[in-house]
């Protein structure tokens, strides 16, 4: 049987990293909370292996007009940027959907993420910038009895390619605070999937209201295997309730802070990257989800 933790170490250690110029195509409204963005690019034949909620860094010009410049990758897989190269502004999406024919990724833009709607005001058909990925997320792991996915506004994209890719043979159930009810609509309805909204999409602290809905409403059962994805303080509380009070093994656990409170990306981004430093180091695995764990659960 397959783990959700063992199969993205699996594959992130296979180390099929992706950089490349991509080009706008288009911009289109999808609900009130979001934008989907499609880029395409012939680069993109190299991304192969495709798995729900796949991650990427978007590289933006620094001001939200002009040109980027692209990294070279350490020894330790860290990118940097050589001196005399203007260093882009960085923000992670979710693939929403990959066209291999057409080589185009979509991704979903959140309207109050300050920096890329400032791109995106700009922007225009035949515009390029950069991408930088894959990383792993997902993988529905073998012999699961059941699906727990939990997210803030900030998961959606990814909820919704998660729920989009789940097999009817095996029930599931998402809890997702969202700001706006139209947002809704970007969630798959599948007729095993049990969801569970709640109003807000960007809770923060202990005991939220989106910790309160999954702890009145757990439905999960057998062998569960739960993703989960949040505000830093709120995907460490929840965390605790699934593995300490729910008993999920941590095999079967995925977790990340997409955002912290107090923080914009471009800081959350500078920490993190020190203290994966300081952890690679020692010797520790970058592929290794244990790492990120590391690396997101201090305070």
């Amino acid at each position: 049987m397959t783990s959700i933790r063992s199969e993205i170490r699996r594959v992130s250690q296979q180390g099929q990293l992706l950089s490349c110029r991509v080009t706008v195509e288009s911009v289109t409204a999808v609900s009130e909370g979001y934008l989907r963005v499609a880029v395409t690019s012939d680069e993109l034949v190299a991304y192969r292996d495709v798995r729900p909620a796949d991650a990427f860094k978007l590289l933006l010009p620094p001001q939200g007009q002009g040109s980027v410049d692209f990294p070279e990758r350490g020894e330790d897989g860290i990118p940097y940027w050589p001196e005399g190269t203007r260093q882009p502004v960085l923000r992670a999406f979710t693939v929403r959907r990959f066209e291999p024919a057409l080589l185009r990724v979509e991704f979903d833009v959140a309207r109050h993420d300050g920096l890329t709607l400032r791109w995106l005001a700009n922007a225009a058909a035949g515009d390029v910038i950069g991408l930088a990925g894959m990383r792993r997320e997902f993988h529905a792991g073998t012999g699961v009895d059941h699906h727990v996915i939990i997210g803030d506004s900030s998961a959606l994209p990814a909820v919704s390619a998660i729920v989009e890719s789940l097999s009817p043979d095996v029930p599931a159930s998402v809890y997702l605070a969202v700001d706006h009810d139209s947002d809704r609509a970007l969630l798959p309805d599948r007729p095993h999937v049990t969801t569970f909204w709640v109003a807000g999409g960007s809770p923060v602290g202990h005991d939220s209201a989106l910790e309160r809905t999954v702890r009145r409403n757990w439905q999960g059962r057998g062998r569960t295997q739960v993703w989960l994805a949040a505000e830093a303080s709120v995907m460490r509380s929840l965390r605790r309730l699934v593995l300490d009070e729910h008993g999920v093994s941590r095999d079967d656990l995925h977790s990340a802070a997409y955002w912290k409170t107090g923080l914009d990306s471009t800081q959350l981004d500078d920490v993190q990257l020190r203290r994966y430093q300081e952890e690679l180091a020692t010797g520790a695995d970058a592929a290794d989800p244990d790492l990120r764990d590391r690396v997101e659960l201090r305070t």
